[in-house]
């Protein structure tokens, strides 16, 4: 105690002399200065830093005081101290300790903006010719001398300028925080006068924004790339001064000329605009200083500007920008169109959209004329339209023009790269007038030339694409098709053997392939018209093939089928010779006109076409592109013809000749073995244009293009083509091939239909899974392919024979299997004799004991197996599937082999009760004998079989009790994993499913059970699977003999297997409740919904949902819902939504799924509170506020909608607006958030469409049972009608909205078309004077689309029946 208290006491004398020593050194400094080299600053520096007393500021006043005394002035020694990184540090630490009143009297004593003003000139403009200590290569320093000469050099500036930045960061985060935190009127009025120290005129106040701005522009251009902590904030600091400033008229002018040229260097160096060098450092830091600077500019710059040329088309601001920083218009033109492009807010009015479009126009033509006299202009203007594609920003179209033709296609030489940027800007630029006419003209001209390189065809590509995407729009596709004849015939009239034209047809254009295109864009009357445009015009044989093969891929539809007709087949017949690429393509286009003509015409075509395709399948090389497209035609003309063709034969016994050439001198076992076949196997291959044939063509062919032609071949050969017989016939070695080709085949819907090839098929897999049963290590890599490819079979297609031999294959290989079957091995073996034994399967010499060797052998696991993954559980399940399926198989018909099969069962039985340690696959077979047994009528009435399900019951509750033995009683049970111990447990734990009781069995202590009890829950709580599972069972069969506590949450469950958690969590929440009333359902429900209120996680979602799924299964639950039923858990749960904060979408997806289940089962145990309530939340959790904030998903949000519509249609009766309220927020967030600003997937979009669109159809087309009444009314009044009078005079706000959406946002056409039956419905209930109020609200843009929906609902939509 006596030392305690010296030591206190010499604490105290310490600190009373350091703060003596403080106040000497301040008091020093004025009869001393800083010292020599500093060593007084250095000193106070120490003392202050050691010093933390916030009684009382005096010190660090008086040394405020000094410094800004001392720093004031233009003397050496007051630069000097400026520079000092160490006196701003000071000023930092001293901010942050005196009281506001007295700062802002000390600063405005001391002239602080002064200081801050010539210090900020000071290291704005570093010495180049100072004298630095350090190599530039070194590592940069910490500190500098007090030496003003090495505080000069861009270092020493970049040091102050860090220390000064993070002074007025921290001063100006107290000024911010004082507001708000603190209660003292003092430091409300003192924070007041500091702001007003800042409060200046725009010219002062951006004269300090310029200088910082400088500091920051040197910091990028001499930085070395290294990464300075604090200086992130530097922007942010500056953006804060200059909003301290008196606001006037004039700011954005003196922004334009003051602030925007170091901005726009700025960012030129942060984003690597056209010729500024991109600074390399910290990622997330030039993120930071980017967004920040464009931030800065947005709301100084560019938003005032952007206002004043919209209201009153004034556009000096921006001329001024630019004229100031006219020598840089290199950095200055990119980054102002940065700047101006970059701008997010959004501007919904008709009239603000089109001002937001003529501003962007505008900034275009002035940023291009600024550079239209530079020598670097393509590079600048690349760097412009680059940004404006990616932003999607207006430029006009003339001035795009004028960039093309200036710019790129000059005399001597053509920018491909420019005119790709050009046209991604506006695809509309080669359309619309004669001048875009003419470029077009000129575009094209230039792109056949034969001398591009890879880059320049690439481009031209892109281009091509803008091209279509014009014509497109102009709906005049028609004409893009000729376009690209008539190119097709200039590149080969220049001999060209390569060009971008010659793979238009095969590109996509948007989400459309060009072959969709075809009938996409163009009626069956304009594919007519187009050949015969053809017919007329001085044709090329190769452009013509390419052409009309394009053509004939992209011709589905009856009616285009129909109008082709034979036109495309007779304008390629004139093509006498096919031996190139392109002209081989002749043959694609015979093989497309076989598939839908006549028979007649198909029997002339093959008459005049038979002669040369005999020819070249004969004779012409196999990789030849012409053999490979005069094979395939053949393949088509066998297929079409069949089956009774006037020349069947012909067609097939070419293609059946091919086929043996094919096999014996390209595809054989040989040359398969050594080729990667992953890619021409899993989706149909086809060559370039330009290309050979390969042999992964050909292969791809049999396997993949041709569905058919196995089939037809199999019926006249009696087997399958000999190049599919040679790729089967590949060594094992070979056998990752064998199995893509196993899949590919098998994947056929013609091959699985025709019991022939299938029969063939299976045979062959049994021959190949015979000849591997002596592997080493059986099944190995080749035999569990043979199985797996056997399992993906349909059961109907196996033949009795079949299967009863693969069962007995499987029998004798695993019995003679000389190693351990791996976990792989057995799941395969299992899973396809659970297949073979659904089916009546019964192989020589079965019995049951084949049975039980395979649940011996299969508990010979090796002790590396996981335990943890749930890998055991899944052996379980599979080996009780297959046990199952085969006892059930024998019980259906009681004959002499099932009697035979049975009496082999009681012998098991008997063998489980002398067996010491069970085998932990019999007790699952125990359970399957239980299960399938007491289930059979024919064993409960056989008289020698109905003492087996007993006899069965009894085994299983004593093997069940002496497998659980150690677990229960075994203190370190849990603590390690052995594989055959948890292996018996978890089978004996699964197998008491079978039993109502265990009590016959059982002899545990309750001391016992207590232990186990608290054991497991141990386990639980850690992750354990097992404690998980002992807890089930413990509460499932000794509920009566443990603590009646009820858990309410689930930790662990994360820990567990994904597949495995929700049945654990189920099961053991049912075993809580298994046997109580349901007043003590409730209960538990309502401490689960507490309890889920305050930690929302997943398990608790879970355990709430299997509480209510056996609520609603109470027939008494409306006796005991006084005090808390359903209607306080949905309305508790409902709220929930709002406040989730598990990121995990499953959590609000499981609490709708309750929600729903309880509004559609139990609808009479809710109240009016209970649906508006829900609607409302609906309206909320759909809004623009609560979308980023939550995570229930929009597909719920529309299901409980649905709910509420279909099954409490009476109650909206009189509330209407809360439905209505409800769905607008459902629609402006499909359009706004689900498309605009979700998934771009289109499948997605549209789904969600739907979902919408089903809820419009259930409100204006109801159900009878939806919305009538149990009271007698009159029968000439139909519920249904009245139902759509009263929604027809609120349902038009919703197509008032949606036609606003359309003017805000881009409505997919997909989007529009699921949504259409939903306008069509909404139409059709509205009365014409509602329909006149809703064209009254709305401007001349909402009518146009209105007029259009309208339109189409007369055309499509309206019934027009009688």
């Amino acid at each position: 105690m006596d030392t305690e208290m010296k030591d206190a006491a010499s604490q105290e004398v310490a600190s009373a002399q350091d703060k003596l020593d403080l106040i000497k050194t301040v008091r020093g400094l004025d009869q001393n200065g800083p010292g020599e080299n500093g060593e007084n600053i250095q000193k106070l520096w120490t003392k202050l830093a050691a010093s933390a007393d916030g009684k009382f500021h005096a010190v660090e006043e008086s040394s405020l005081r000094w410094l800004l005394k001392s720093m004031n002035g233009s003397s050496q020694p007051a630069e000097t101290l400026r520079r000092w990184p160490l006196a701003w540090t000071i000023l930092n630490c001293v901010f942050q300790r005196i009281p506001f009143f007295s700062l802002a009297k000390s600063l405005a004593d001391r002239r602080f903006i002064s200081v801050l003003q010539q210090t900020l000139k000071d290291i704005s403009r570093p010495s180049t010719g100072a004298v630095s200590t350090g190599s530039s290569k070194r590592k940069r320093s910490t500190t500098k001398p007090y030496i003003l000469e090495e505080l000069k050099d861009q270092e020493g500036c970049l040091m102050t300028g860090d220390a000064l930045f993070k002074a007025l960061k921290t001063l100006f985060d107290r000024l911010d925080s004082i507001v708000t935190q603190s209660p003292n009127e003092h430091d409300r009025i003192g924070a007041e006068h500091i702001r007003s120290l800042f409060c200046t005129t725009a010219a002062e106040a951006a004269t300090l924004a310029s200088l910082s701005l400088d500091i920051c522009n040197g910091a990028l251009e001499n930085g070395d790339g290294d990464y300075v902590e604090g200086r992130e904030s530097w922007i942010e600091t500056i953006s804060s001064i200059w909003d301290f400033h008196l606001q006037g008229s004039d700011d954005t002018f003196e922004v334009a000329t003051s602030l925007f040229p170091p901005s726009a260097s700025i960012l030129s160096r942060l984003e690597g605009l056209a010729t500024a060098t991109v600074f390399k450092t910290h990622e997330a830091f030039r993120l930071k200083w980017s967004t920040d600077i464009q931030q800065f500019m947005h709301r100084t710059l560019i938003l005032p500007a952007r206002a004043l040329f919209i209201s009153r088309q004034q556009f000096e601001v921006v001329q001024q920008a630019l004229e100031i920083s006219k020598a840089n218009t290199g950095v200055a033109a990119p980054s102002l169109y940065h700047f101006a492009s970059g701008v997010t807010d959004y501007l919904g009015e008709g009239r603000l959209r089109k001002g937001n479009g003529d501003w962007m126009k505008q900034v275009f033509k002035v940023v291009e004329h600024s550079i239209r006299t530079r020598d670097d202009r393509d590079k600048l203007i690349q760097t412009i339209l680059e940004r404006a594609a990616k932003q999607s920003m207006l430029v006009d179209n003339d001035d795009l023009r004028f960039v093309c033709r200036e710019y790129a296609l000059s005399e001597g030489s053509t920018n491909w790269s420019l005119i790709a940027d050009v046209s991604a800007c506006d695809a509309d630029v080669f359309q619309l007038s004669d001048d875009a006419a003419s470029l077009l003209k000129d575009v094209c001209e230039r792109s056949t030339s034969s001398k591009l390189n890879d880059e320049e065809s690439e481009a031209v590509s892109r281009v091509i694409g803008a091209i279509v995407q014009g014509f497109r729009t102009t709906r005049d596709f028609p004409s893009f098709l000729k376009l690209w004849f008539q190119q097709l015939c200039k590149v080969e009239k220049h001999k060209s053997k390569t060009s971008p034209w010659f793979s238009v047809g095969n590109k996509q254009y948007g989400s459309d392939h060009f072959s969709t295109l075809v009938e996409k864009e163009m009626s069956p009357q304009q594919l007519v018209e187009i050949l015969q445009w053809v017919e007329t015009e001085k044709s090329h044989t190769r452009a013509l093939c390419l052409f009309l093969n394009s053509i004939a891929q992209g011709i589905q539809s009856e009616a285009c089928t129909d109008a082709a007709g034979r036109k495309l087949f007779d304008l390629v017949s004139d093509v006498s010779k096919s031996s190139s690429t392109l002209t081989a393509l002749k043959w694609g286009v015979v093989s497309k006109t076989f598939s839908w003509i006549s028979a007649k015409d198909r029997s002339e075509v093959w008459a005049s076409t038979k002669k040369q395709l005999s020819k070249i399948l004969a004779e012409s090389p196999i990789d030849s592109r012409e053999t490979f497209e005069a094979f395939k035609c053949c393949c088509q003309a066998w297929i079409s013809m069949h089956p009774d063709g006037d020349y069947i034969s012909e067609p097939a016994e070419l293609v059946e000749t091919f086929t043996a050439r094919l096999a014996e001198e390209v595809i054989t076992p040989s040359c398969i073995k050594d080729k990667d076949l992953s890619k021409c196997i899993g989706t149909e291959l086809e060559p370039g244009n330009l290309e050979e044939a390969t042999l992964e063509h050909y292969l791809s062919w049999y396997l993949r293009g041709s569905s058919r032609l196995n089939r037809l071949f199999f019926r006249n050969k009696g087997m399958v083509p000999k190049t599919i017989q040679n790729a089967l016939d590949t060594p094992s070695s070979g056998v990752k091939q064998l199995k893509l080709i196993w899949e590919s085949l098998l994947a056929n819907e013609n091959n699985l239909n025709d019991v022939k090839v299938i029969g063939d098929c299976i045979d062959r897999l049994t021959k190949s899974l015979d000849e591997d049963g002596k592997e080493k290590r059986w099944p190995a890599e080749a035999s569990q392919a043979w199985i797996q490819a056997l399992s993906g079979i349909p059961t109907d297609a196996f033949t009795r024979p079949q299967r009863e031999c693969i069962m007995a294959l499987l029998k004798k290989h695993r019995a003679n299997a000389k190693k351990r079957v791996s976990v792989d091995g057995w799941k395969l073996i299992l899973g396809l004799s659970t297949k073979l034994m659904s089916r009546p399967t019964f192989y020589d010499g079965m019995k049951f004991s084949d049975i039980v060797d395979v649940a011996d052998a299969m508990s010979d696991l090796s002790s590396s197996t996981s335990t943890e993954d749930g890998t055991l559980s899944d052996l379980i399940q599979i080996f009780f599937a297959m046990a199952s399926t085969t006892i059930r198989l024998m019980a259906e018909h009681i004959e002499d082999r099932s009697l035979k099969y049975f009496e082999e069962s009681q012998e098991f039985i008997l063998d489980c009760d002398n067996a010491g340690d069970l085998s932990p696959f019999r007790l699952t077979l125990l359970k399957a004998l239980v299960v399938e047994t007491t289930r059979s009528p024919n064993c409960r009435s056989h008289d020698s079989l109905t003492s087996l399900p007993g006899n069965a019951k009894d085994m299983l509750g004593k093997c069940i009790m002496d497998a659980t033995g150690y677990f229960m009683t075994e203190e370190k049970a849990y603590k390690d994993h052995n594989v055959i111990a948890d292996l018996r447990f978890l089978a004996a734990v699964d197998a008491a499913e079978a039993l109502d009781t265990l009590d016959r069995a059982s002899k545990l202590k309750k001391s016992d059970i207590r232990k186990a009890d608290k054991r497991s829950s141990s386990a639980m709580q850690n992750g354990d699977m097992r404690g998980w599972k002992m807890q089930a069972f413990l509460r499932t069969y000794f509920s009566s003999s443990m603590e009646q506590t009820r858990r309410l949450s689930f930790h662990g469950l994360d820990d567990l297997p994904l597949k495995f958690r929700e049945s654990l969590l189920t099961r053991n929440v049912a075993a809580n409740i298994r046997d109580t009333d349901a007043a003590a359902k409730l209960q538990y429900l309502e401490e689960l919904v507490a309890r889920f209120s305050e930690a929302d996680t997943n398990g608790q979602a879970a355990a709430i949902h299997t509480v209510v799924s056996h609520l609603l299964e109470c027939a008494d639950l409306q006796a005991h819902s006084e005090r808390y039923g359903l209607a306080n858990a949905h309305s508790e749960l409902t709220s929930s939504l709002l406040s989730i904060k598990n990121p995990d979408p499953s959590v609000s997806t499981r609490v709708c799924r309750t929600l729903c289940m309880i509004l559609e089962r139990r609808p009479q145990s809710l109240t009016q509170w209970n649906i508006e309530h829900t609607l409302v939340t609906i309206c909320e959790l759909a809004s623009r506020e609560k979308a980023s904030q939550v995570t229930v998903p929009y597909v719920w949000l529309c299901k409980l909608v649905e709910v509420i519509i279909k099954k409490h249609r009476l109650r909206l009766e009189g509330h209407h607006h809360l439905l209505l309220t409800a769905m607008q927020a459902l629609l402006r967030n499909l359009i706004l958030i689900q498309i605009a600003g979700g998934t771009k997937d289109q499948t997605s979009q549209e789904s969600k469409a739907h979902l919408y669109a089903r809820l419009v159809t259930l409100i204006c087309e109801p159900t009878a049972g939806a919305v009538s009444r149990s009271q007698h009314q009159n029968t000439l009044d139909s519920a249904t009608d009245a139902a759509k009078r009263s929604a027809g005079r609120h349902m038009y706000l919703i197509l008032m909205q949606y036609v606003k959406l359309q003017l805000e946002a881009e409505v997919p056409r997909s989007v529009r078309e699921a949504l259409e039956p939903a306008i069509n419905s909404m139409f059709d209930i509205t009365p014409p004077e509602v329909r006149k109020i809703l064209n009254d609200g709305m401007d001349g843009s909402g009518r146009a689309i209105l007029r259009e929906m309208y339109k189409r609902y007369t055309k499509f939509g309206k019934w027009s029946g009688v």
